[in-house]
């Protein structure tokens, strides 16, 4: 594994520094041996102590999502993985937080259907004059939002953002029925008392949901930490409602150039292609029964063999990647179910739709009729402006079966990891190709 360190920011960390020279990076589980005898010796105070088992814990992450499979669990932006270093160091556990483009802070989709749902919250919502939690007026999503009628509405939670960075406040909202003069503010305040507003909603808002994301990082992150939505409107026909809210640590937005998760039911489906799937032999986009279904929605793209090769399914696409920047990845879920010894199925990637290298092959021992996550760098194959994308079934017979589901060509595999032991946070972000670790960002918080 290589390490790479692009604009630490923070204070200096030894550790790293020191992995770098020697080209590998110290994991467990061999760190609750390493540097025994100066922690035994009692030079460092109970800050260096925490400090050190909290370096260890973002390690222990770094080394699992490498070479222990985490990232195959992080695959969609958003997903995070909580856990805890089996052993203490230096009497301390250290817990780990590890996420794909964004850590959850704290959340609410209001699908509690009152004013305690989500996470991360210090406690439930405040709340006075007409608001309410409920169904009706068509939530962005599922079924129940926030709504605030006529007069005067307000309500606020509050937060611990104490060890936070890069907080990030994002949520939907709509407005219906408003006229001149009405408003609704999206407000916040370190301390409960002086408020700041943020974002402001009227007339021009307009009644279909839309998303907000406003950076508050620049804000002193406290203890206490408020969000309050204050509505004045004239009557009790106006409404603000407000679905799917949340404060994360932004680690970075991925840019997604092209996907397809086969709901269209053919070959058009999907988005950021530069024509549709050609297809060739026994491939169809199929629909998923009860006992054979897609890894999400109604359908999956179905590749069946043959003894004939040109009868063997095939299905290809092409994506203009001219333009992509970043370490730019594959990623889909794939199963195979009726394989013997000999039959195959492959993924290969093309430059020109006619040289082909193989990322992956899938035979027998793969065989066994369940979805599982796929994730390829293509950062070293020429990204031109019609690269291709291809799934071949080579078994042959008509019973040997390749399914293939949500397919995403996206950029931006960066990874936020916070490690927490005593009085000490970490918060490291690092992106991964290859194998390739690079550092960009370690915050003692």
């Amino acid at each position: 594994m290589k390490i790479r360190i692009n604009g630490e920011k923070g204070q200096a960390l030894p550790l790293v520094m020191i992995a770098v020279v020697l080209g590998a990076l110290v994991v467990p589980p061999f760190v609750g041996y390493a540097g025994s005898s100066m922690i035994g010796s009692h030079a460092y105070g109970d800050a260096i102590r925490s400090q050190y088992a909290a370096d260890s814990g973002v390690e222990h992450a770094i080394w699992r999502l490498t070479d222990d499979g985490l990232m195959d669990d992080l695959l969609i932006a958003g997903s995070s993985v909580s856990y805890s270093l089996d052993e203490t160091l230096n009497g301390l556990t250290t817990n780990i937080i590890v996420s794909n483009s964004w850590q959850p802070i704290a959340w609410d989709d209001f699908e509690s259907g009152d004013w305690s749902g989500g996470e991360g919250w210090l406690d439930d919502w405040t709340h006075s004059g007409e608001s309410s939690v409920t169904t009706s007026g068509t939530p962005f999503e599922g079924n129940y939002h926030l709504r605030m009628r006529g007069g005067s509405a307000l309500a606020s939670r509050p937060v611990d953002l104490s060890n936070q960075i890069g907080v990030h406040l994002r949520f939907w909202a709509k407005v219906t029925g408003f006229e001149w003069g009405d408003t609704a503010l999206c407000q916040i305040s370190t301390d409960g008392a002086e408020w700041i507003t943020l974002e402001t909603f009227d007339i021009w808002t307009g009644s279909e949901y839309q998303q907000f994301d406003i950076d508050i990082s620049s804000y002193e992150m406290t203890e206490t930490f408020w969000i309050r939505f204050d509505a004045e409107m004239s009557n009790t026909s106006d409404y603000f409602y407000v679905d799917k809210l949340d404060l994360v640590w932004l680690i970075g937005y991925p840019t997604r150039y092209a996907w397809e998760d086969f709901e269209s039911g053919g070959w058009t489906g999907g988005g950021g292609w530069t024509d549709d799937w050609t297809h060739s032999g026994y491939a169809s986009v199929e629909w998923g029964w009860f006992w054979n279904p897609p890894y999400e929605g109604w359908y999956h793209l179905l590749l069946l063999g043959d003894r004939r090769s040109y009868y063997r399914g095939d299905v290809q696409r092409a994506v203009d990647l001219s333009e992509a920047e970043g370490v730019v990845r594959l990623r889909f879920y794939a199963k195979v179910n009726g394989f013997e010894s000999s039959d195959n199925a492959v993924c290969q990637v093309s430059s020109d739709g006619d040289d082909w290298d193989t990322l992956f092959t899938w035979t027998n021992d793969q065989d066994d009729n369940n979805y599982y996550p796929y994730n390829f760098s293509l950062n070293a194959y020429e990204l031109t402006d019609e690269f291709w994308i291809r799934f071949r079934n080579n078994s042959n017979g008509s019973n040997d079966r390749f399914y293939v589901d949500y397919i995403e060509i996206v950029s931006l595999d960066a990874f936020g990891i916070t490690a927490i032991a005593g009085d000490s946070v970490i918060k490291a972000t690092v992106l991964i190709d290859n194998g390739v670790v690079t550092i960009l960002t370690w915050y003692y918080v």
